[in-house]
C-alpha cells in the first residue's frame, strides 16, 4: 500500500511516453489531409522534435524507476514472458522507427507515399505501445492493477495527450489545416478523456470487492473519486482550448497550455491508479 506518490517516475513514464508517441497520429492527420507544401513540410518535420523529446522525456522516468540504470539492460530479458519487458520492448521498437522516420525527414529523403506509410505505421504502433502499457499491470498478484481497464486508461490518455500534443507541434509549425481539423482534435480529445475517465472509474468502482487481511482497496485512496474528477475536467479544458486553438492556426501558446492542462491531469490520474496498489497478501 502508498500513496502513488512512490510510483512517480512510473507515473511521469505513463503521462509523458504515450503523450509522445500519440502525437504522431496527429501528426498523420496533418500530413494526409492537410498536404502541406515542402517549406511547410519542412518546419513541421523540425518540429517533430517536440513530440520526440516528450517521448524520451517519459523514458527517463521509466529509467530513474530502475535501482541502477545498468538494470536496464536485463529489462529485455523478459521479453515474452514479462509484461513489464513486452511494454518497453514495444516502447523502443515505436521510439526507435519515430527517429527513423524523423531522420529520414530532415534529411528529405521521403517520397509522399513513404511519409505516409511510416506515419501510418507509427499510428498504429503508438496505439500498440499504449495496448502494452496497460498489460504490463495486469498481474494476479497486484488484483487492484490486473484488469482490462488499464488497457483502456492508456488508450485514453496516450488520445488525449497525444492530441494536444500533435496539434500543438501543428501550431508550432504553423502548417495549415482546414477547418474541420479543430473538430476532429476535439474529438479525439474528448474520446481520450472519456475513454481514460471511464476506464479509472470502472476500476475505482471495482474496488469493494477486493479484500485483503489489511482491509478493503476502496480504502487505499480515498480521494481516488477527485483525482478521476480533476483529470476528467482537465480533459474537458484541453480540448475546449485545443478547439478555440483551431480557430487561430492552432495557436502555440493556447495548445502548449493545453498540453500542460492534459499532462497534469493524465498525471493525477496515473498517480491515483498506482495509490491503488495492494498484493495479495499485503
Amino acid at each position: 500500500m502508498g500513496t502513488g506518490f512512490e510510483h512517480t517516475a512510473l507515473a511521469v513514464f505513463t503521462t509523458l511516453a504515450p503523450m509522445g508517441a500519440g502525437a504522431f497520429i496527429a501528426l498523420a492527420y496533418a500530413f494526409a489531409v492537410g498536404k502541406p507544401d515542402e517549406k511547410a513540410a519542412r518546419r513541421l518535420d523540425r518540429w517533430t522534435a517536440l513530440p520526440l523529446a516528450v517521448l524520451a522525456a517519459g523514458f527517463v522516468g521509466a529509467f530513474t524507476h530502475l535501482a541502477s540504470p545498468l538494470n536496464a539492460f536485463g529489462v529485455f530479458a523478459g521479453v515474452g514472458s514479462s509484461p513489464l519487458s513486452n511494454e518497453v520492448l514495444a516502447g523502443v521498437v515505436f521510439a526507435a522507427l519515430a527517429v527513423v522516420y524523423w531522420v529520414l525527414a530532415l534529411a528529405g529523403k521521403l517520397s509522399a507515399g513513404a511519409r505516409t506509410g511510416l506515419l501510418a505505421v507509427l499510428s498504429v504502433l503508438a496505439v500498440v505501445f499504449a495496448v502494452f502499457c496497460g498489460l504490463a499491470y495486469m498481474m494476479y498478484t497486484i488484483p487492484t492493477w490486473n484488469t482490462p481497464l488499464s488497457i483502456v486508461q492508456m488508450v485514453g490518455y496516450l488520445m488525449a495527450g497525444g492530441t494536444v500534443l500533435g496539434f500543438c507541434t501543428v501550431g508550432c509549425a504553423r502548417t495549415a489545416l482546414p477547418k474541420s481539423a479543430g473538430a476532429v482534435a476535439l474529438a479525439l480529445v474528448l474520446a481520450g478523456a472519456v475513454l481514460g475517465a471511464a476506464g479509472f472509474g470502472a476500476q475505482i468502482a471495482g474496488l469493494e470487492s477486493l479484500r485483503n487481511i489489511w482491509g478493503s482497496a476502496a480504502d487505499l485512496v480515498p480521494a481516488a473519486g477527485a483525482l478521476l474528477g480533476a483529470f476528467a475536467v482537465c480533459g474537458v479544458v484541453g480540448g475546449a482550448l485545443t478547439y478555440a486553438a483551431s480557430k487561430r492556426a492552432f495557436s502555440p501558446a493556447l495548445m502548449a497550455t493545453a498540453c500542460v492542462i492534459v499532462a497534469v491531469g493524465i498525471f493525477v490520474a496515473r498517480i491515483g491508479f498506482y495509490g491503488l496498489y495492494m498484493g495479495i497478501a499485503l
